[in-house]
């Protein structure tokens, strides 16, 4: 058995591309050379990996039972080495259980959260690089990157030269950039709800881009809430599909409007879809009356609500004439259709327009924890 090792991820949990793993202490190498092969089956030396300290190494690790998983690997120091492989899950779950077969220990420190404990000052880019290894797409991960690359230090550069109303709109804007540092931490969620039959299954599922709710052509066919993460314009997001409203719902039913409550707390924005041919008289007045009913599942000062208007590829004939003739302020709505690739485009670019109405511009400051927020708000005082 090798000395001691511990095993560090340096990548978030999750599907992607790539998964790393760093592999440190006096046992690190010996328990890695015991386990890779180069390309041509032959196990690496010591002396192998001291000639190609920092320069990629391309081979095999053992998975067990006859089973390899390619992988490229970074040779730091006789103590340290760089392990990336495919980001699928199962495969980093596996290559970590073999290290610590062999002896290794993994660690997993904890991962920073927006109002964690810190320096009473910020570090700006010291905690940008911190935050770095949690970042779960291409944008955040750059958004960070330019966070260590001195944005702060210009946006408080440019703060001690202005004065007045410019100022505070400078404060405005960063408080509304501080939505983007946020979401660093935790995906926000986008609950759909609506009336049954609407299609938010068949919605959910297009907004995916693969199945992930079961789709019936009968009413009512989701009976609890159905959960799943994507990323859209580099944003990560959880979608939340939920049952049918009606006013007299069934047993089953019932249940699953029960458990759209605890979603509806931690949404950050609701899609109530409609069908654009159901048939009743006011669709969004029956819709009401059924949350009503429902009991507790809006109250005022809830998140932000976006109308979809689904199904909008059936003949204009079928549709409900209540969303021609409904008031002005009924038709700022998105028009949607599962078969219509380019209405999902517009609603998720319409979703992330609420969700984030200022993005940044390259190299912009976004604070990236409360500290670093409060401090923002201090100099645009």
């Amino acid at each position: 058995m090798p000395e001691p090792f511990s095993i560090v991820p340096l990548t978030p949990d999750g599907r992607g591309g790539i998964g790393s793993l760093l592999i440190s202490g006096p046992g690190a190498e010996e328990a890695f050379r015991a386990l890779f092969t180069f390309k041509n089956g032959r196990a690496p030396t010591a002396e192998d990996l001291a000639s190609r300290r920092h320069r990629p190494i391309f081979g095999h690790f053992s998975l067990g039972q006859d089973l390899h998983e390619e992988v490229l690997v970074r040779a730091v120091s006789p103590t340290e080495l760089e392990i990336h492989s495919h980001g699928g899950g199962a495969i980093r779950s596996a290559i970590i259980r073999r290290l610590t077969g062999a002896g290794g220990t993994l660690r997993i420190d904890e991962a920073p959260r927006w109002d964690g404990p810190g320096d009473k000052v910020p570090d700006f880019r010291a905690e940008a690089m911190r935050l770095l290894p949690y970042a779960r797409t291409e944008r955040e991960a750059r958004l960070l990157l330019e966070q260590n690359a001195g944005a702060a230090d210009r946006f408080f550069e440019k703060a001690a030269t202005l004065n007045g109303e410019a100022r505070r709109a400078l404060g405005r804007r960063v408080e509304l950039l501080a939505r983007v540092g946020r979401a660093l931490y935790e995906p926000p969620r986008v609950v759909l709800i609506g009336p049954v039959n609407a299609g938010k299954s068949s919605l959910l599922n297009a907004l995916l881009g693969f199945d992930r709710a079961l789709v019936d052509p009968m009413a009512g066919t989701t009976r609890d809430a159905v959960s799943a993460a994507t990323v859209i314009d580099g944003f990560p997001l959880l979608l939340s599909d939920t049952a049918g409203v009606r006013e007299k719902p069934g047993v089953l039913e019932k249940e699953g409007i029960d458990r759209i409550i605890p979603l509806l707390k931690d949404a950050r924005l609701l899609l109530t879809v409609y069908d654009v041919a159901a048939p009743e008289a006011d669709p969004i007045g029956e819709f009401t009356r059924a949350l009503r009913a429902a009991g507790g599942i809006l109250t005022p000062g809830g998140p932000p609500s976006l109308l979809v208007l689904n199904k909008c590829d059936l003949p204009r004939e079928t549709r409900n004439r209540f969303w021609e003739t409904a008031p002005a302020e009924r038709n700022g709505l998105v028009e949607t259709s599962v078969f219509r690739p380019e209405s999902v485009a517009a609603l998720q670019k319409r979703m992330i327009e609420i969700l984030f109405p200022a993005l940044p511009e390259p190299g912009e400051f976004v604070p990236i924890n409360a500290r670093q927020l409060e401090a923002a708000r201090a100099r645009c005082r």
